[in-house]
């Protein structure tokens, strides 16, 4: 048996870099910075053994978005975001922390300043730090609530012997990026024709048709509408503007700010009529109050306070015009009729006219009325007991949607092609729908009240080099 030597030349290289303590976006180090896991008690980073992440007030307030949970899209190790689609109103993400957790429910459990809570309702600029809590030694406290993990949202604070004033504005353009295509009319006729010869069937559209289709002559009957571009602008706007106050004395802190929010969206054409306006809007008013008193040197009284106003406003019938777009092939119908009415035929109904929908269907709007309260006083016992304490949480929120329904309906039409011996003509003319005044409903969406009650003892002591 022969046998061959192989050589293999092999290269080990080796870089030598500083290191440094890794540190928090404050700057602070990372084995001192302190997480809060609830209970009234904070801990450093040295002392817990739980998976936490924390997202600090300097990286949640970069982005401009609606609310704390859009702001902290791809922050946090371990927590996962998927961004929400639609209009600016329903855009809000949906996390998960390490995965899927189960087949029925994955989502975590919200705390805001320890009540439970949508994220939603929470602008970034009034967070102090988000709280993300991973497994079970973390979320050990909220039961089976939190077997999906937890986040906890912590708002900012007053300071003692200080006062402080700050605003700010926020312009911003919004742009669709990588909007889709879809193929002209021409291209449709033929894959449709293609699709049925390969199941063994006729045509749909004939060499006239096709012919019409590539030349352009006879548009009405033979369209090639860009929906998407006929539908929607490139880009829309939103605007915040926001002040807040901070400071207090010896004994009393506080923390209240006002923020406002206006965003526009990308209806192409939404002042058609005269009156009103057919464009995708959102207003939004958020106000907080956070005060921290010290009734005595044992006794604590904190109080928040946030109330929400808002208001959306979208073409009529609701109209979910992306799903539209996607299902109306741009041979379907042309933008108008030649009669002026919006255009749609037997085959396919002028109800799905993305461009009828956002110009021509008045609107709908959804009122957002919210406000959200608790009080937390604790009581420091050491007089008794050294490291004894207690506490006692009150919270009631009440939340509800109401809608108002101004929409209204439109007559669409179009002509047919008629082909004799290869001579065009038109057939007789196709009418659907009726066109009503706008309606004048309004009624309560959804409503839902919470009270929250809990209360406690503490025990925090150390004796000697172990704490308690």
């Amino acid at each position: 048996m022969k046998k061959r030597n192989i050589f293999v030349l092999s290269l080990l290289a080796g870089l030598g870099l500083p290191a440094a303590a890794q540190t928090d976006s404050t700057g602070i180090a990372f084995v001192d910075q302190t997480i809060d896991v609830g209970a009234q008690k904070t801990f450093s980073r040295e002392q817990s053994t739980a998976s936490v992440s924390v997202i600090t007030s300097d990286n949640v307030d970069k982005r401009t978005a609606k609310n704390i949970g859009n702001s902290i899209i791809g922050q946090g190790n371990g927590l996962m975001t998927l961004d929400g689609t639609g209009t600016y109103y329903v855009q809000n993400p949906t996390f998960y922390i390490r995965g899927l957790q189960s087949l029925s429910t994955s989502t975590p459990l919200i705390l805001v300043d320890g009540v439970e809570r949508e994220i939603s309702v929470v602008t970034p600029e009034d967070v102090e730090s988000v709280t993300i809590l991973k497994d079970a030694a973390a979320t050990a406290l909220y039961g089976y609530k939190g077997a999906n993990g937890a986040v906890l949202v912590t708002t900012k604070r007053g300071k003692y012997n200080s006062n402080e004033m700050s605003v700010h504005y926020d312009h911003l353009i919004n742009y669709q990026t990588n909007r889709p295509k879809f193929v002209n009319g021409a291209t449709y006729a033929a894959a449709i024709n293609e699709a049925l010869a390969n199941e063994g069937k006729a045509p749909r559209y004939d060499a006239n048709a096709i012919n019409a289709f590539q030349s352009g002559q006879y548009p009405f009957q033979y369209p090639s509408v860009d929906w998407v571009d006929e539908t929607f602008r490139h880009h829309g706007v939103t605007n915040k503007v926001g002040v807040d106050f901070t400071g207090g004395g010896e004994r009393f802190r506080y923390y209240t700010a006002l923020n406002l929010l206006s965003d526009k969206g990308f209806i192409k054409s939404p002042n058609e009529t005269e009156g009103y306006s057919t464009q995708d809007k959102y207003v939004r008013g958020n106000l907080r109050v956070n005060l921290d008193i010290d009734l005595t040197p044992t006794t604590m009284l904190k109080v928040n306070l946030s109330g929400l106003l808002s208001e959306v406003s979208q073409p009529g019938q609701q109209a979910t015009l992306w799903s539209n777009i996607y299902n109306l092939p741009s041979a379907a119908f042309p933008i108008k009729s030649e009669e002026d009415d919006w255009g749609g035929n037997s085959t396919w109904a002028g109800t799905l006219n993305p461009v009828g929908l956002s110009t021509d269907a008045a609107y709908y709007k959804i009122h957002e009325r919210g406000l959200f309260a608790d009080m937390t006083l604790t009581q420091d016992l050491s007089s008794w007991i050294k490291g004894l304490g207690f506490f006692l949480k009150l919270g009631y929120d009440t939340y509800s949607t109401l809608y108002e329904d101004h929409s209204k309906t439109f007559v669409y039409g179009s002509y047919p092609a008629v082909w004799t011996d290869g001579v065009f003509s038109k057939g007789t003319y196709f009418s659907g729908g009726e066109r009503t005044e706008m309606a004048k409903s309004a009624a309560t969406s959804t409503f839902a009240r919470r009270l929250v009650a809990a209360g406690g003892l503490t025990f925090d002591r150390t004796i000697g080099d172990h704490s308690v």
